[in-house]
């Protein structure tokens, strides 16, 4: 589902916003349940399985729905992120057969009504070669980054929350001859083809799921450099020593409106 944001506007909104953030608070939890939170807002967790098996595309195609545009869906899949959309009440049973799941993450976001970074790698100085789209990028300064921003709106049958995720390559400004003026980086990359929304109802959630598996390597006389990371696998702490499934879940949970 998309909803014809061009890329024009995501580049305003993405770049001219402001740093500043909404209070965050950690949360303690026990692993894997639902936390009960006042009010709307997206709720962030993150944990990693060592797998048990490489099962992990047959396991996660019997649990929810995939995005409605099925073009994105293998776009996002090509790119290292498989996307689906399940019942949080699921999440224990998934994570029980892949396998060992450990450091996991809570925060809770509220509603985002400006893009935030919610995710943010710094890139190493020794540099990275980061595929997306077939192209590849040498990212040695700058973050990846994975920027969200969403809301509750209010459906004729019941609320839903609206959920916008987008990964970028963010080089930070640079001051420009006249004071006042920041001139951004050439470098910086929208990645708004990998652009997810979709609309979320109370208990659903948006699950992201990376496999990363280390890498082969192999010399001969055309072999030269680190092999590329997908731009999905980079975001989710690629590339690994061992093989690691990178969990990032969006649960939503939707409040009562108030009538006025």
């Amino acid at each position: 589902m998309r909803f014809g944001i061009t890329l024009f506007l995501v580049s305003i909104s993405v770049f001219g916003c402001s740093a500043a953030k909404v209070e965050e608070k950690q949360v303690a939890f026990v692993p894997h349940t639902r936390i009960e939170t006042p009010g709307s807002g997206i709720a962030l967790r993150k944990f990693k399985v060592i797998p048990k098996s490489d099962i992990t595309l047959e396991v996660l195609n019997n649990f929810g729905t995939t995005l409605q545009d099925s073009n994105l869906q293998e776009h996002l899949e090509s790119e290292g992120m498989f996307v689906r959309v399940v019942d949080a009440v699921d999440i224990p049973a998934i994570a029980a057969s892949l396998g060992e799941s450990r450091e996991e993450r809570y925060d809770w976001h509220g509603q985002i009504t400006k893009w935030r970074d919610i995710l943010q790698r710094k890139m190493p100085s020794s540099g990275m070669l980061v595929t997306a789209g077939g192209i590849s990028h040498f990212v040695d300064h700058g973050y990846l980054t994975l920027l969200a921003r969403g809301w509750q709106i209010g459906m004729e049958s019941c609320d839903q929350f609206y959920v916008q995720l987008l990964p970028v390559w963010h080089v930070p400004a640079e001051r420009g001859v006249i004071p006042g003026k920041n001139i951004t980086p050439i470098e910086s990359r929208i990645f708004s083809e990998l652009m997810i929304e979709c609309l979320l109802q109370d208990r659903q959630a948006l699950l992201i799921v990376s496999q990363m598996d280390p890498v082969v390597q192999s010399t001969g006389p055309f072999d030269e450099g680190p092999a590329g990371v997908r731009i999905g696998e980079a975001l989710m702490g690629g590339p690994v020593e061992e093989p690691i499934i990178t969990f990032m879940l969006f649960e939503v949970h939707v409040g009562v409106t108030k009538d006025i």
